[in-house]
């Protein structure tokens, strides 16, 4: 690995292809959605790890894979027999992160669609905010119901199933330090209005979040209910093509 410029491993993290310790090869971060996969799906990543990897297959806390053992000349065919099935690599950066969900939809306990509505939260927040770089990570996480087996307010936002609609937290944090996630003031009952405050919470953080600093830290810096008063309005929707630009 000596060959590989300290550019070249920031680059290749960026795309989701993480360096394994002590050696000479890496672990490719591979994005799941909302982390249910198929059969053909689990055996598409088993055939590239075989293939390019180590013939191994790790499942990480947030409900990503990844194939470790990739040697540096295999990462480009790794990624385009990936994408044959579908699949894409990421993961990583100062971005929207990917969704972790619980088995709310089929679980005898779930008060929504948990799968569902992590999918639509990848496609609208993963996906189409992908290029957007934000003060630091932003992790988001949908939860079933008030057993709180994801842990939603451990996230920058996290979604829970309530008896009579969404409960929604902000400001969650866990790793190095950490914060509890605190609640809305407020019950969502329609699914639409669950994603655009996720995009207002979004928002918030691009426009006032100061770099290298998380959600929790700039919810403290403004206060709390003064993010909550921007995240229950609709007025910084208004200003959303000049904060993202």
């Amino acid at each position: 690995m000596s060959n590989i410029t300290k550019e070249e491993k920031g680059r290749l993290k960026g795309l989701g292809f993480i360096t394994n310790k002590n050696t000479d090869t890496f672990s490719a971060r591979v994005i799941t959605v909302n982390g249910r996969l198929s059969s053909e799906q689990l055996g598409h990543i088993a055939s590239a790890a075989e293939r390019f990897g180590n013939g191994h297959v790790v499942l990480t806390t947030r409900l990503t894979i990844e194939v470790p053992g990739i040697p540096y000349e295999n990462i480009e065919p790794f990624t385009e027999y990936l994408n044959e099935g579908g699949f894409e690599t990421g993961g990583t950066g100062p971005k929207v992160r990917p969704i972790v969900c619980c088995k709310g939809t089929t679980c005898q306990f779930g008060l929504l669609d948990s799968f569902g509505l992590a999918e639509k939260i990848h496609d609208r927040f993963y996906v189409g905010y992908h290029q957007i770089a934000l003060p630091h990570k932003f992790k988001i996480a949908v939860g079933g119901c008030p057993h709180n087996c994801v842990k939603p307010n451990l996230n920058d936002v996290g979604i829970m199933g309530w008896r009579n609609g969404y409960k929604m937290f902000i400001g969650g944090r866990f790793g190095k330090s950490h914060a509890i996630g605190q609640p809305l003031n407020h019950i969502f009952e329609d699914e639409d209005d669950v994603l655009n405050a996720i995009e207002k919470a979004i928002l918030v953080f691009k426009k006032y979040g100061e770099q290298s600093e998380r959600f929790s830290a700039t919810i403290e810096r403004l206060g709390f209910d003064n993010v909550e008063g921007m995240i229950l309005s609709d007025d910084i929707l208004k200003e959303k093509d000049s904060i993202l630009n």
